[in-house]
C-alpha cells in the first residue's frame, strides 16, 4: 500500500472538524495567502503550459496529488458543486482528478496548494520541489493552529472518502455542500 493511501478512511470527527475550521475565515485567509504566495513564484519562473491535462491524470503520468483533509474540505466548499458518489469512486478508479473538464480544471480557482505547485514541465522541478515542500509545512502548521487532526493523503482517495462520509449524512447529508452542521456557512 502506498504511504498517501491510509489503510482506513478517516473517522467522521475529523472530517466534521476539517469542514468546521474550512469555513474559518481565518483558514480561508491563511489558504488564499499561500496561493498568492504560489502564483508570484510560479509567475517568476513562468512554468510552459500546455494544457495537455497531464498533471490531473495521475495514473497515466506517474505520480499522485496529496493533499490534506482540511484543504478537500476548503476546496470542496468552494467549488460551486457537490461530487456524486459514481463521480468519486471513478475518480478513484481511474486515479484521475474529478474536476478535470476535457484538459482543463473546471475548479481552478479552488484547487489545492498541490496543484498549484506541480507543473508538467520538467524545468520546474528545481523550483517547485521546494515551494511545495515549504508550502506544505505552511498548511501543516495551519492544521495545528486551528486544532485540527492533519492527513496528507492521495486527492481522489480522500474526496472518495469525503464523499462517503456526506453520503452517510455528514457535510449536510446527502444534499449537502460539505458544511458540518454547526460551521454556520
Amino acid at each position: 500500500m502506498h504511504p498517501l493511501i491510509p489503510t482506513d478512511h478517516p473517522s467522521d470527527e475529523w472530517i466534521d472538524r476539517w469542514a468546521i475550521a474550512a469555513a474559518r475565515s481565518d483558514v480561508d485567509d491563511c489558504l488564499r495567502a499561500l496561493h498568492v504566495h504560489i502564483d508570484d513564484v510560479t509567475a517568476v519562473h513562468r512554468p510552459i503550459c500546455v494544457a495537455s491535462g497531464r498533471c490531473c491524470r495521475f495514473g497515466e503520468h506517474g505520480h499522485l496529488l496529496a493533499v490534506t483533509g482540511l484543504e478537500a474540505l476548503w476546496m470542496l466548499q468552494r467549488a460551486g458543486r457537490t461530487l456524486r458518489a459514481d463521480e468519486a469512486a471513478r475518480a478513484l478508479d481511474r486515479a484521475a482528478c474529478v474536476f478535470l473538464g476535457g484538459n482543463m480544471c473546471t475548479v481552478h480557482d479552488a484547487r489545492p496548494t498541490g496543484c498549484r505547485t506541480y507543473h508538467c514541465d520538467s524545468t520546474a522541478r528545481p523550483w517547485q520541489e521546494p515551494l511545495a515542500e515549504s508550502v506544505h509545512t505552511a498548511v501543516r502548521t495551519l492544521h495545528e493552529s486551528v486544532g485540527v487532526p492533519y492527513l496528507l493523503a492521495e486527492w481522489t482517495w480522500l474526496l472518495h472518502a469525503v464523499e462517503q462520509a456526506r453520503l452517510r449524512g455528514l457535510l449536510g447529508g446527502r444534499h449537502g455542500a460539505y458544511h458540518a452542521a454547526d460551521a454556520g456557512v
